[in-house]
């Protein structure tokens, strides 16, 4: 039972099948020039030779695969950091990208109530100046107005002080006429009657 144990253990690790590891130890059991009375130390010795090999093999392939869940784990850890440090990095772009967009949204409501007001002052100040331009020319119109109504006022008056004053005179030569011309026509008259007498 011992020796096929030993026979597996042995294929194991070199890596032959069990039959090979027979007939080598079959054929090392020929050759080698042991008694028959020393044949079970040797085997004892083989054993604990074997043994050796086998405990070693086991620690090796133990610190082997201690090495290698060490270095998985410190990949994984490693990976895992990375993944972590990857979100985190994802996490503050993210973060920095709605800080911009929020800021560029301030900006533009502080620029769109920037030009509303700037608008809204422009039009104000357009309709003040309508309105003091509309106030100044309603005043020169009515300036214009009166002073062309005082000139029509002083025109009329003027206007009737000369025909008032033409009326006089009129009237003055029509006496002056009247008073000048009837000496005359009698005096005509009496010329004509004086011929006609001597006539």
């Amino acid at each position: 039972m011992q020796r096929r144990i030993l026979i597996a253990d042995l294929a194991e690790a070199l890596g032959k099948s069990e039959e090979e590891v027979r007939q080598f130890l079959e054929a090392l059991w020929q050759y080698l020039p042991l008694a028959i009375e020393v044949e079970p130390p040797f085997v004892r010795y083989l054993d604990a030779k074997i043994e050796g090999v086998r405990s070693t093999l086991e620690a090796e392939i133990k610190g082997l695969r201690s090495t290698l869940e060490a270095e998985i784990n410190g990949l994984r850890m490693t990976m895992e950091q990375g993944f972590k440090r990857a979100e985190e990095r994802d996490e503050a772009i993210r973060r920095e990208m709605e800080q911009r967009f929020q800021q560029m949204a301030e900006r533009d409501e502080a620029l769109h109530r920037e030009v509303s007001e700037k608008f809204d002052a422009f039009h104000r100040e357009m309709d003040e100046r309508f309105e003091l331009m509309h106030r100044e020319m309603d005043e020169r119109f009515g300036a214009l107005r009166r002073e062309m109504e005082g000139g029509f006022e002083a025109l009329r008056r003027e206007l009737r002080q000369e025909i008032e004053a033409m009326h006089r005179e009129i009237q003055r030569l029509e006496r002056w006429f009247v008073g000048f011309a009837i000496p005359i026509l009698l005096m005509l008259a009496g010329i004509i009657v004086q011929n006609l007498v001597r006539g």
